[in-house]
């Protein structure tokens, strides 16, 4: 085999696996977030324990730079999709292990500042006048929006609070979930930056093997046809 046929391989054993994600995603999403709720990843892991062993040394490594370099990860949990009516299972799954630190990392760290949506900009001006909050925003002409300055003025950093939690931006609200990675589109993603995403993925590093083992009998399934 020449390096063309090899590369020809690869990209047709890549093609089928992104196949095999997608369709776990659509037929399996409700049951592998079932699987996950009843520890069915203890099960598996005793069955392999070197996975176990492999992988968090391996994985716990890698997302602990998360501390010092901007990356998103992905997570063994099924992102949200339009057209499957069960889907949002595992961003409620996804909320109820996530547990905030109250850092503030998220709020008070340097940046290129906060896009308000429409409706962020006006529900947060009803409450506090749109006079001071133009003052606390730049408006970026090219995308016709306002941009909440950085570090955020409404974080109470000595309480470790938000001042407007309530009304707070929706993209406030959905951190530290992030769009899901290119290489990854069927799975939720978090911001490493975030302490409490971090420890989540460690967390939940053993639900891997629960998206593996169902990704291989489809695979098997497919292979079989």
């Amino acid at each position: 085999m020449d390096g063309s046929d090899g590369a020809a391989a690869s990209n047709r054993e890549g093609d089928q696996i992104t196949r095999v994600r997608i369709l776990c995603h659509r037929l399996l999403c409700s049951a592998c977030v079932k699987q996950k709720r009843e520890g069915q990843d203890a099960i598996l892991l005793q069955e392999r324990p070197h996975w176990s062993v492999q992988k968090r040394a391996e994985q716990f490594q890698k997302i602990d730079q998360g501390e010092k370099i901007p990356f998103d990860i992905a997570l063994p949990l099924p992102a949200r999709d339009a057209e499957l009516p069960d889907s949002d299972e595992g961003v409620r799954l996804f909320w109820e292990r996530f547990s905030c630190q109250h850092c503030g990392r998220c709020c008070f760290n340097p940046g290129a500042g906060l896009c308000l949506e429409k409706e962020d900009f006006e529900r947060i001006a009803k409450r506090i006048g749109r006079r001071r909050l133009r003052a606390l925003c730049k408006y970026d002409r090219c995308q016709s929006i306002w941009i909440l300055r950085q570090p955020c003025p409404f974080y109470d950093k000595s309480r470790k609070k938000c001042e407007i939690y309530d009304i707070r931006p929706l993209t406030c609200a959905k951190y530290p979930l992030h769009p899901p990675l290119k290489e990854m589109p069927c799975n939720l993603a978090v911001d490493a930056f975030c302490p409490a995403a971090r420890q989540l993925a460690k967390e939940t590093l053993g639900w891997w093997i629960i998206c593996e083992n169902n990704w291989a009998k489809l695979l098997g399934m497919l292979q079989r046809r």
